[in-house]
């Protein structure tokens, strides 16, 4: 090894500590990376589920990690419930998208008159036992209790196949390599394709580069499951790309706490200082931090004569906080990383721009979140699905001098008249409500259950019918 090549080592080992240092996610990705990697509890259970595998899914190994979680499960005649297949249930990774999923879960459960069982296919980390995934759920979902205890029962990965699943189970899909297993699983001839709801909640293909990755998740919408569909701008996206037919009635808007956001408007002012919060997650390539960050630079230039206090503030993830004056230090991006749910709304009534970015059809909670709550909202166009949407939200093009831009109107905007006050959506301007999606799934599967046993009523014969 030449010392050019040690020096690089050495200096990219420096890095990597660094951040691990710092970097909470990056620490438990790195960790759950390294334990999938050496766990013999790992390798044992992806043995079990090969073995168990009917020999129709063994072509299906090692696709994708959770190719066969599924694939091997025992289904038994008992009583029906409403199974939801999930990659983690874990506090600090329990965001939107698993909050909705647990939501129409839940109700999808008190519709049919059926109990809610969750399933993990994701290889469970130190600390993410399934007691503590019952009490996050029960703490979220109060309502959820039985006898004030955690009503909903959760399945980890590695005990998937020591668990019995009903044969008229419903499977709740909600994230490609949920649905991927499941579609697996019906190849394999224990879970009906019929009984199978798929919640889209974006157009995750897009979450991976051109890949396998990228195909099979692009397959599961071919897959034939009845589509539960998080937002109208969604909706319309994969009908434009992906050519699938999904009724409006079974799609509904991103669920946002009116009530909660109300209260958030009621204490804005409007301050000397403008306070500009960052949607930042470094690790969601969807979420743009670097053109975010390469944006608000923009904004500190066209801003530098206006005379303005002006902070920057990121939430979402924690990284390294960023300068943006080109290195003079004056102006940084302050990381506040990962927030508790009341912690978050307590902080966003603060910092009256947001800049809050999303490279894909899904529209995101943080842009309504402070536009609703009084806000001036900077967001990227996607597919001219966007600028309609609300008042308050400013969507442009995805380049860093248009959205630098608009970042510094909302910004003199605010420092000339303060927030805007409460300003509610349109009805209907993302979709309809949770509730009527999930009562027209609910009156299409109980229609096809029923229909299903009435064709497998036995004859009556015909001594008997006389003795009647």
């Amino acid at each position: 090894m030449n010392f050019e090549k040690a020096r690089r080592l050495v200096s990219d080992l420096v890095r990597v500590n660094e951040r691990y240092a710092r970097d909470g996610h990056y620490r438990n990705d790195v960790r759950e990376r390294l334990g999938r990697t050496v766990s013999r509890v790992d390798v044992g259970v992806a043995r079990r589920e090969r073995d168990r595998a009917p020999l129709t899914a063994r072509p299906f190994e090692g696709l994708v990690e959770t190719s066969l979680a599924l694939a091997g499960i025992r289904t038994v005649d008992r009583a029906p419930e409403v199974v939801l297949v999930v990659d983690e249930l874990r506090e600090g990774a329990a965001f939107a998208g698993v909050q909705t999923a647990l939501a129409v879960a839940l109700a999808l459960g008190e519709r049919l008159g059926r109990p809610v069982r969750v399933v993990m296919v994701r290889w469970t980390t130190p600390g993410n036992s399934a007691a503590a995934a019952e009490a996050l759920v029960a703490d979220r979902f109060p309502e959820s209790r039985v006898d004030g205890r955690p009503g909903v029962r959760v399945v980890r990965r590695e005990d998937v196949l020591d668990t019995a699943f009903g044969r008229d189970d419903v499977w709740i899909a909600t994230h490609w390599k949920t649905a991927h297993p499941i579609d697996v699983a019906v190849t394999a001839g224990v879970v009906p394709r019929d009984r199978v709801v798929y919640l889209v909640q974006d157009y995750e293909p897009g979450f991976s580069p051109w890949s396998t990755e990228y195909a099979v998740a692009a397959s599961t919408y071919r897959a034939g499951f009845r589509m539960l569909v998080n937002s109208e701008p969604l909706r319309k996206y994969l009908a434009e790309v992906e050519g699938l037919d999904v009724p409006t009635e079974r799609t509904f808007a991103p669920h946002l706490d009116l009530e909660l956001l109300e209260r958030v408007a009621g204490a804005r002012t409007h301050e000397s200082t403008v306070r500009v919060l960052f949607y930042g997650r470094p690790s969601k390539h969807r979420n743009l931090f670097r053109l975010g960050v390469a944006a608000l630079r923009v904004a500190v230039q066209e801003l530098a004569d206006d005379g303005i206090r002006v902070e920057f503030h990121s939430a979402g993830e924690q990284h390294g906080d960023v300068e943006l004056d080109g290195g003079r230090g004056d102006v940084k991006l302050v990381s506040h990383g990962t927030m508790p749910w009341d912690d978050y709304f307590r902080f966003i009534a603060s910092t009256n721009v947001v800049l809050s970015l999303q490279h894909s059809p899904h529209p995101s909670h943080p842009p309504f979140d402070g536009a609703i709550s009084g806000a001036r909202v900077v967001t990227n166009e996607f597919r001219d699905t966007r600028g309609h949407l609300h008042p308050n939200l400013a969507a442009v093009p995805a380049d860093a001098r248009s959205l630098g831009l608009a970042v510094a109107d909302a910004v003199r905007a605010a420092a000339a008249d303060g927030p805007t006050g409460f300003v509610p959506l349109d009805d209907d301007a993302l979709g309809g409500p949770l509730d009527s999606a999930v009562d027209t799934l609910a009156a299409q599967l109980e229609h096809e259950h029923e229909h299903e046993h009435e064709h497998e009523q036995p004859a009556t014969e015909p001594n008997q019918e006389s003795t009647r």
